[in-house]
């Protein structure tokens, strides 16, 4: 038990439980050895129907059996949990327990908490501000282990101060109602790339970078014009579409299929990699819609959105930046700028997740409900997957880490 750690949540999330029961059907639920024992000596009395044989054995770890729908065996009919309902929320698993708080190891000796947007009660702002649950996130500390926090690895030699100040100002720019969805990314991008070509150095100089940051915005959202007005090739596309099936990959990855279910997954992704096949067959919470028919990359010029349709991406990205959830624990141990770069590459491939939900339900124009489902969809998946720990992954978000990324958002159509 770790004890003494300074913990800082989110001012901006709320959250309460919605007894949707989302979380009970999409993970596969981990018991830990210390749990299991007390887990199997619950006293149900004469309750019907309990399931006495409810874990097994996955790749060496103890998780709660799903049925064949995908709930976990405990998920009544109600969408809630009978062992919570019949010995309180204190006996529960810790994975449990935790969710949908995300605590990971920040500045030596800190921890951040957020909640994670793929539980629809955070990702649609219900509920009472996660700042005021600080008693239980503190119990939840309590029980966790974590690292020794940021290294100056980690941090590329930048100081606390840099980093509060630069993902401060990108927090202002998404804080902007007089610039598009498409622009405030393209400012942020911007931004990130000329901090670090300015250097550790220059950016620890507080009272230099005070003094200069001002006009430096300034020609910055002037450099927004001239951003390449040009696509990607077409062997990009191929890439882009690769990525975003490691997007949309779920829980069940972790398990270890026969050989049929293997190659009905490769040949799923292939077909989705080649621009055809579905979503769906990735997982069941996708449109069940023909990828081709899906304006996929779509130059044609349109009218900006209104604000409020992507204002649940904002979010992501602000409570990401807030909490400092973007490198080092929070993202396959990646370095500030590589971890910054990869919270914005979310852009594209929730434009494009968005923009294919909404031609599943017969609409050129992407709403909010469309943006609900790319926000979920991706955060469920950031920072999180073991997919996108393997080198391929990793150097596919390389490969548009660079000049390519705002050709890429040109292709997909600024929005």
């Amino acid at each position: 038990m770790q004890i003494n750690r300074k913990i800082q949540i989110s001012q901006t999330q709320r959250y309460s439980c919605q007894l949707c029961g989302r979380c009970c059907r999409r993970f596969h639920v981990l018991i830990r050895p210390e749990e299991l024992a007390g887990l199997q000596s619950l006293d149900w009395g004469n309750e019907p129907d309990v399931p006495t044989d409810f874990h097994h054995n996955i790749h060496g770890e103890t998780y709660f059996r799903r049925r064949e729908d995908g709930s976990c065996v405990f998920l009544d009919e109600h969408g809630g949990c009978r062992m919570h309902r019949r010995f309180g929320f204190r006996v529960k698993a810790l994975t449990c327990k935790g969710y949908p708080f995300n605590v990971v190891s920040t500045f030596p000796g800190e921890v951040s908490v957020l909640a994670h947007m793929d539980c629809p009660a955070v990702a649609q702002g219900h509920g009472t501000p996660i700042h005021l649950q600080r008693k239980d996130i503190e119990h939840l500390v309590s029980q966790l282990h974590f690292g020794a926090g940021f290294t100056e690895s980690l941090r590329q030699g930048l100081s606390r101060p840099a980093i509060e100040s630069i993902c401060q100002n990108l927090r202002n720019i998404l804080k902007r109602n007089d610039l598009a969805i498409s622009q405030q990314i393209g400012f942020l991008w911007l931004l990130t790339l000329r901090c670090e070509q300015l250097g550790a150095a220059f950016l620890n100089d507080g009272p230099t970078m005070r003094e200069v940051l001002p006009s430096m915005l300034s020609h910055l959202e002037e450099e927004l014009q001239d951003l390449p007005r040009l696509g990607v090739h077409g062997l990009s596309r191929v890439y882009f579409r690769q990525w975003l099936t490691l997007y949309c990959r779920r829980d069940e990855e972790i398990v270890n299929p026969g050989l049929e279910q293997r190659l009905g997954g490769l040949c799923a992704v292939a077909k989705v990699v080649g621009g055809y096949g579905n979503l769906h067959a990735l997982g069941k919470e996708h449109p069940d819609f023909p990828l081709r028919k899906a304006p996929l990359f779509d130059r044609k010029p349109g009218p900006p959105p209104p604000p409020e349709t992507w204002e649940v991406y904002r979010r992501f990205l602000d409570v990401h930046l807030e909490t400092f959830q973007f490198f080092g624990a929070a993202y396959y141990n990646q370095p500030f700028y590589v971890g910054l770069k990869a919270l914005l590459l979310t852009y594209p491939l929730a434009l494009a997740s968005a923009r294919i939900h909404a031609a599943s339900n017969n609409r050129e124009v992407i709403e909010q409900e469309d943006v609900l489902y790319a926000v979920m969809s991706i955060a469920h998946i950031h920072g999180r997957s073991p997919s996108l720990r393997l080198p391929g992954a990793r150097h596919t978000e390389a490969y548009f880490a660079g000049k390519r990324f705002p050709r890429l958002l040109f292709d997909l159509g600024l929005h």
